[in-house]
């Protein structure tokens, strides 16, 4: 066992450098330097992919590739039984995962399988400068509060990570780092079969990574007001993702897969526009992390108000056709 600590973060070669990998490595580079650590990027792949230097450029000490033929698309078990040979391998101290989909469904089973400590939905990380100690910060009582974890016990902590906006990581072209390749032969078995994977068409902004988000509540009213007014106007005219409330998707406004808050997806734009949304505690912890927030409501006494950086009290069907043209001629005199 070596005496270096280790910070492994877990990445989606997949998708690059985008927000959640991109967030990923940033906190796990602070994370090592806060325990005089190193810090090991972790891709799974069903085979060797070439470059890993934009892993390395941000701070990774060094990347290594788990290949194995069954990796080739998400399956919780395959993922489970790769990082459990991993972490026997690299023997590390915590090991961090993106709070998406894969990270809330792995997390739990990896931690129970190695009998690790587990916090989830973290929003900040750090180690007490003087005993080392993990220590992790993570809402509560549906965002109002923030609260500080440790880990008593085992040795290894796991981690989720919730996304927060990115700052510059900065990048160091010089950085050098290595790059390993583990092959795994033994294929575990498998519970789950893959019946259809769904991919998103082409273009399409993926609601976590996108930096403006139009989001909808009850009070659209519609599906059909739902396209018009946002998918084919605010928010095309805005390059933005829609999503909505917990609301909305009970009334069929929404897809399921597009909402917003605590049993939903969690975002962290830039610009965030709440429509005809009241501003529950349930659906505010899914976005709490935007840059800006801009509500539109007839309520004035709505608590969307009070998350509110900017509000216009009034009927959407007045307010957004007339943004979304103003928005429209900006852009064109910007040709």
């Amino acid at each position: 066992m070596s005496n270096v600590r280790r910070v492994i973060t877990v990445l989606n070669r997949n998708t690059g450098r985008d927000g959640a990998n991109a967030q990923l490595i940033g906190a796990g580079r602070r994370l090592a330097s806060a325990i005089a650590g190193r810090l090991t990027a972790l891709t799974l792949e069903a085979e060797e992919a070439a470059g890993s230097q934009w892993i390395i450029d941000p701070g990774a000490d060094e990347v290594v590739r788990i290949c194995a033929p069954w990796l080739s698309h998400y399956q919780p078990d395959a993922y489970v039984a790769a990082l459990a040979e991993a972490c026997a391998r690299l023997d590390p101290d915590i090991l961090l995962l993106a709070h998406d989909a894969v990270g809330r469904e792995v997390a739990p089973r990896l931690a129970a399988r190695l009998g690790a400590g587990l916090v989830t939905e973290c929003t900040s990380l750090g180690a007490d400068p003087n005993t080392g100690e993990f220590i992790a910060s993570r809402p509560c009582f549906s965002g109002k509060a923030v609260s500080e974890w440790t880990v008593a016990g085992p040795r290894l902590t796991i981690a989720t990570l919730r996304r927060q906006p990115i700052s510059d990581l900065g990048e160091d072209p010089m950085q050098a780092g290595n790059v390993e390749t583990i092959s795994l032969a033994l294929r575990p078995p498998l519970r789950e079969k893959l019946i259809e994977e769904v991919v998103p068409p082409p273009g399409q902004v993926k609601l976590e990574d996108a930096g403006v988000v139009v989001a909808v509540g009850r009070g659209v009213g519609s599906e059909e007001a739902f396209r018009e007014h946002f998918v084919e106007g605010l928010a095309s005219a805005l390059g933005a993702a829609c999503g909505g409330s917990r609301g909305a998707v009970d009334m069929g406004i929404i897809s399921p897969e597009l909402q917003i808050g605590l049993t939903g997806r969690v975002v962290s734009p830039r610009l965030y526009i709440a429509v005809g949304l009241s501003g529950s505690p349930q659906h505010m912890a899914g976005c709490s992390g935007a840059g800006t927030i801009v509500a539109v409501n007839t309520d004035p006494q709505a608590p969307i108000f009070g998350y509110a950086h900017y509000g216009v009290v009034g009927d959407y069907r007045r307010v957004i056709p007339s943004l979304t043209q103003r928005l429209k001629k900006l852009a064109a005199k910007a040709l």
